[in-house]
Order: C-alpha cells, then structure tokens, then sequence
C-alpha cells in the first residue's frame, strides 16, 4: 500500500485505488490510497504550520535538498521510467526522458533559489531609495494531470519550493505512481515535516478542498477546460492566486513552398509523439 504524505507521516487513506497497466491490464502497479477532506485538511494545516519557518530558510538550505532530488532522479531515470511507462501508456524511451527533465527540472530550480530576484529604484522624492523585494506567497495547491505524470509535477514542486512556499500535491488518479515515487524521494531530502505533502484523491474531495481553503494562498492547475474554469471561479471568489494550463486545439499549417518530407515528419511527430496527449499536439492540419 502506498500512502500518502502529509506533515512527514506516511497516512492510510479512506479507501484504495488499483494503479492497472494500461496497455497490460493482468499488470497491477499498485495500490494507493485515496484521501478524503478530512485528510487533505490536515495536510493544509500541516503546510500552513509550517510555512513560517520553511519562508526563512536560506537559499543554501533550498538548493542543497532541491539539487539532491534531482541528482537521485536522473540516478533512478531507468528505474522511474519504466514505473511511468507501465502507468500512463508512453513508450519506455520517452518515459525515461521525461524522467530526467524532471530530474534537469529540480537541478535548474535549485540554482534559482540561489539567485533570489530584486530590484534597487529611485525615487521621485530626494534622498528616498526604493526597494523591490520578493517573498513566498504561502501554501499553494498544486493539481496536476496524467499525461506527464513526473515532469508537470516537477515544474510546480521545484518551483514552490525553491521560493520558500509549502506544497499539498494532488496528483491526478490514474497515475499516483510516479507521484508517490517523486514524494518518496523528497521525503528523505531533508525537508522540514509539512513543507511538502502529498494528498492522492478524487478531484471532486481533495481538489474542491483545495480550491475553497481560505489558506491555500496559490493555486497552480493542469488539467481539462471545464476543471479549469472552476478553478479560475474559485480563486477569483476568495482571491487567491491562480495558474492555469489548459487543452489547446493546436493547428500546423503547411504552405505551398514547404517541403513535404519535412512537413510530413513533423505532422507525424505532432500528432502522436508521446501518444498524442501532449496539450501542445497537432489536432489539426492547415494545408494551403
């Protein structure tokens, strides 16, 4: 049984999801616990207690545990590759890839949280100096979807994390595996009990939790249209802050001097590299 994560703990849920094989359906992943409001609160509370402290730590600090997630990331690439691929449906070789982005991803977020960002102006007033600082929003919710089960999870967590934020992490149901993998190794990284937590559960529980928490200052979203039309409503109600990536129909044109060889190759690769549920796939063709 994998649990989920929340305030440092390893927590049985309320109820078990079965992670099936998709293009294998004798092959069980796993099993994975599904979280109910009552333990996606907790996890708000978790990270909200311990934001104040997490805010402060030092950029040395926020490099040193982001930079060894990543190095055991690409270490494991085969490993971790092969769990998303026997998960999400994707060929083992671009599985593996998308592995070690994440791993460049964390890497390439530890080095910005040594280059905090600021600004020195002058004033309209004599003898007045402006200065522009940046600080940590807060707790941020982070919703993210099946098609790329490490990377997209990678691009919100490094992030947050790297800025001084706190993290409750629901991943999308029909891939908890990699997620649960990504939390286990920033478990053991050295973060402070509650800074990160994962919470696997229904969209329709955690998510909604999520969305309505007055606490929950960000809220960073991928997903379908419709989800993230609510999304946006729920931020906007309360005011908090709101991401959103969203299914684009994403048209390629081929004009008349192009070279088909060329044109074909792309369209091809558009349209069904990593099985066509890329947001960014071709779904149209333009052919002049």
């Amino acid at each position: 049984m994998h649990k989920n994560l929340i305030n440092g703990e390893w927590l049985d849920g309320h109820a078990v999801s079965r992670n099936i094989n998709p293009s294998d359906t004798r092959d069980l992943v796993g099993e994975y616990a599904q979280a109910d409001a009552a333990q996606a609160e907790l996890a708000i509370t978790a990270a909200t207690a311990a934001f104040p402290a997490w805010s402060l730590s030092t950029p040395q600090q926020r490099f040193d545990i982001l930079d060894a997630v990543g190095t055991e990331i690409l270490a494991r690439r085969a490993e971790l590759g092969d769990l998303l691929a026997r998960e999400e449906g994707k060929t083992l070789a671009e599985a593996i890839g998308e592995v070690a982005r994440a791993g460049y991803i964390f890497k390439f977020f530890a080095g910005e949280a040594l280059r905090p960002g600021g600004e020195t102006l002058p004033s309209v007033r004599p003898g007045v100096g402006v200065e522009v600082t940046r600080e940590a929003v807060g707790v941020v919710g982070l919703i993210t979807p099946w098609n790329f089960p490490i990377a997209i999870p990678a691009w919100k967590i490094a992030p947050a994390l790297a800025f001084g934020n706190c993290v409750v992490f629901k991943p999308a149901d029909l891939v908890p595996g990699s997620a649960w993998a990504l939390a286990e190794i920033l478990s053991r990284s050295g973060l402070p009990a509650g800074v990160f937590n994962l919470v696997m559960g229904r969209g329709s529980v955690v998510g909604e939790k999520l969305l309505h928490d007055p606490r929950v200052a960000a809220i960073s979203f991928t997903g379908s249209v419709g989800t993230g039309q609510k999304v946006a409503a729920a931020c906007v109600a309360r005011m908090a802050k709101f991401q959103l990536e969203m299914g684009g129909k994403n048209p390629m044109i081929v004009l008349d001097d192009a070279d088909l060889g060329v044109a074909v190759n792309a369209a091809v690769n558009s349209g069904f590299f990593s099985t066509g549920q890329r947001c960014t796939a071709s779904s149209r063709l333009i052919v002049t």
